[in-house]
């Protein structure tokens, strides 16, 4: 892995990882996802997830750190997602489970992105992967936070 800070790298080098995942930032997801939340978040092996609905999904590496957090719309949601990551060559060797939150299919994208903002807040990946960006989630309350299915 490397140790590299942040800026400029090859599509071969792997980022800093993040922190272990806790029994308590699977459930932060479907939160995130407030109103628009279906059913219970479920992990997956990364080159397995069958998940075709949109949603907010959290990715470790086989020591349990977290590597991703991201957001899924469109006709393959999760699964089309996670494959299109897998093109690149670390996330192929580094991408291990995949935790998965799933969204109502009448969730927006701007919902979803805000959704997505309040779980980076949620699991303090702002500061735990300043090699990372998301959404800003000023909006969530309005978009996601009263919004009932």
């Amino acid at each position: 892995m490397s140790t590299v800070l942040p800026g400029p790298r090859s599509s071969l080098e792997t980022p800093v990882s993040g922190p272990l995942l806790q029994r308590v930032h699977v459930p932060m997801l479907a939160r995130a996802l407030g109103g628009f939340s279906v059913g219970t978040p479920f992990w997956s092996r990364a080159d397995r997830v069958t998940a075709f609905f949109p949603g907010l999904y959290l990715v470790t590496d086989v020591r349990g750190r977290i590597v991703w957090l991201g957001k899924a719309a469109g006709a393959l949601g999760v699964t089309g997602r996670i494959a299109q990551h897998r093109t690149e060559p670390w996330k192929r060797q580094v991408f291990d489970r995949v935790f998965v939150a799933e969204a109502d299919d009448r969730i927006t994208g701007p919902a979803l992105e805000a959704a997505e903002g309040w779980a980076a807040d949620a699991l303090n990946l702002r500061s735990r992967m300043p090699h990372r960006t998301w959404p800003p989630s000023g909006a969530w309350p309005a978009l996601v936070g009263g919004h009932t299915v």
